[in-house]
């Protein structure tokens, strides 16, 4: 199989994101993607599935962007690891949060898995801070906090931690 260009594959992966372009994405990916995050309630499988999620992201964040924030790490040929960073505006509503208008980056590691014949992405995996999304967004308490610390004692982890 042929070398990966991760640079390239990294600057088309930013650009379909960014793009808010269906065809795009489905340009990308292959007609069998599976993908993940943990913002997904379950595994999202096929291009329209993968689309419709990032409708829903593109929508909150209009004025979303996507940044590369570091070096391309892959196997040569296959799995592919790209540092990224969304930031944007939460200007309308998301999964159940309302619109918060407030300023969010949030960093992720989206895993790729290409596909050796077509060389599209096959799988994909986001790993993001989702409780640092959620801090930002104002759904849970900055770190320290008063109120950082009655969530702790309500999950059972007690007020200890935040002293």
């Amino acid at each position: 199989m042929k070398e990966i260009d991760g640079e390239a594959l990294q600057g088309r992966v930013i650009r379909t994101l960014g793009s808010r372009d269906r065809q795009a994405v489905a340009a990308l990916v292959t007609h069998d993607v599976h993908y993940e995050d943990a913002f997904a309630s379950a595994p999202l499988l096929g291009p329209e599935r993968v689309a419709d999620h990032l409708a829903l992201i593109w929508a909150a964040f209009p004025d979303a962007s996507f940044e590369a924030t570091g070096p391309v790490l892959h196997d040569g040929d296959r799995i592919v690891a790209l540092p990224m960073r969304l930031v944007g505006n939460h200007t309308e509503a998301l999964l159940g949060v309302p619109a918060t208008n407030r300023f969010v980056h949030v960093h992720g590691m989206l895993v790729l898995e290409l596909d050796a014949t077509a060389h599209k992405v096959h799988r994909a995996r986001l790993f993001a801070d989702r409780y640092a999304a959620s801090v930002q967004l104002g759904v849970l308490p900055q770190s320290g906090t008063v109120g950082d610390r009655a969530v702790r004692a309500i999950q059972g982890f007690g007020l200890l931690w935040g002293k």
